[in-house]
């Protein structure tokens, strides 16, 4: 894979909407969904730069290179709203397989040169996009597991990203069976019965530092949404399971499989332009 500079990579791969993220058919949905964490360069010493340059050429980028990529499912990019650094910025990019992860960088290589043909024009250009960024990233790549809940509509517009980083702890008599009926029975009975839910996207480690991580996203209209959202949690539980014995034993099943620790990320996605 090329390693011109990645962070320019990323940030130019620019912006679906989040609601996009995944099909909206849970039968369609990617194989895998990659994340790349960067930051925003904050050190920027240039009386040129402004968010509405940044702005033209992501989007010059984008209507070049990744609408034309045929190995990029979507892109989505989510900045900081509360997190723990106000630089945050995540590229969440869907392939239909893992081999068109390697295949998606190869084509973009071949688009960059087609759209600027003369090299020099070329270092200009991402030489120019790149200093926006701090020269670093991170990645990591999941695979959607079941339990989505797809909005019923889709439009090209800013959300709030609620990002719930859990643990499993798979225990000695458990199956990755059971433990899929138990979240699959969580996520339809509980967190799509939340009316403040936009979308929700459970995903799995794939491949990265820590194979015990579970991302659970929430797709919010507002941050009044998450507010709700949260206020909801307990009613539904109690709805889903009115029997408390029967409630208690649901959760001391399901509870087995995660360590108890989790990461709470709120996020804001970029809206604009859509592939």
């Amino acid at each position: 894979m090329k390693t011109r500079n990645v962070v320019g990579i990323l940030a130019l791969l620019f912006c679906f909407t989040t609601t996009r993220m995944l099909s909206a058919q849970e039968d369609t949905r990617p194989a895998f969904v990659s994340m790349t964490y960067t930051g925003w360069n904050f050190d920027l010493d240039d009386d040129t730069a402004s968010p509405k340059e940044w702005t033209d050429l992501a989007k010059e980028y984008n209507e070049k290179v990744t609408m034309n990529n045929e190995f990029i499912r979507s892109t989505v990019v989510l900045t900081h709203m509360y997190t723990g650094d106000n630089a945050d910025v995540i590229l969440v990019t869907t392939y239909n397989s893992w081999a068109d992860i390697e295949k998606a960088q190869e084509r973009n290589n071949e688009l960059e040169k087609a759209a600027w043909p003369d090299e020099a024009e070329r270092k200009a250009f991402f030489k120019k996009h790149d200093r926006y960024f701090v020269n670093k990233h991170s990645d990591e790549i999941y695979a959607p597991i079941p339990g989505a809940k797809f909005p019923a509509e889709q439009k090209d517009t800013s959300r709030v990203i609620y990002i719930q980083k859990v643990y499993r702890d798979f225990p000695e008599d458990g199956s990755m069976e059971e433990y899929m009926a138990l979240n699959t029975e969580y996520f339809e009975k509980v967190t799509h019965k939340n009316p403040h839910l936009y979308a929700f996207y459970p995903l799995g480690h794939a491949w990265g530092a820590d194979n015990t991580e579970e991302l659970h996203v929430y797709v919010l209209e507002s941050m009044e949404d998450l507010i709700g959202l949260n206020r909801a949690w307990d009613g539904l539980e109690e709805a889903a399971w009115p029997d408390e014995a029967e409630r208690k034993a649901f959760f001391e099943k399901y509870d087995r499989y995660f360590t108890g620790r989790h990461g709470d990320y709120i996020y804001s996605s970029i809206s604009g332009v859509s592939k």
